[in-house]
């Protein structure tokens, strides 16, 4: 396929992931300004709005996560790379790659029995908790594309010096 095609479709899922985390910290916030102010004002009532909190908890986590993995913004420590000649680098960056490639395979797929083996409903409002736990898989799914797409250039391309062992498009 066309590569201005996949650079497109990356900023698509870039902007889309950010305004997903922006729109959950938003949540949070209002959520939790307004739990402050029940506390305040007995009389209002926010029924469920915990659970509420947790919904968006949880995907602020993964899907942050996500956007994070795809900026190759993750926790990295570089002072390996610096002390090995270019071809031990390489190697040594495509074992982490593989590595973890295994571990957004668990990730993905037993984020997903977990998610829909649940069957967990809420205490007041009665959803199904497989929309709190598919942040899991559904982070997982986003951060394996981007990775095989890492992983696919490392194989191709040899690294630069300052390269991160896991860049993204």
């Amino acid at each position: 396929m066309n590569p201005g095609f996949w650079l497109r479709v990356d900023a698509i899922v870039a902007m889309a992931l950010r305004w997903f985390v922006v729109g959950c910290l938003l949540g949070l916030f209002l959520l939790l300004t307004l739990g402050i102010v029940q506390r305040s004002v007995p009389a209002l009532k926010l029924p469920g709005y915990d659970e509420l909190i947790e919904l968006l908890f949880a995907w602020l986590t993964f899907m942050g996560t996500a956007a994070l993995w795809r900026e190759g913004a993750l926790y990295r420590v570089g002072a390996l790379d610096r002390m090995l000649p270019p071809g031990a680098r390489r190697a040594v960056a495509i074992a982490i790659n593989l590595l973890l490639m295994l571990l957004l395979w668990v990730f993905v797929v037993k984020g997903w029995e977990f998610a829909s083996q649940s069957g967990e409903t809420t205490p007041f409002l009665q959803a199904n908790k497989i929309w709190w736990y598919a942040s899991i898989p559904v982070a997982g799914v986003i951060m394996t594309a981007y990775h095989l797409a890492a992983l696919w250039r490392l194989l191709r391309h040899p690294m630069p010096d300052e390269a991160p062992s896991v860049g993204l498009l």
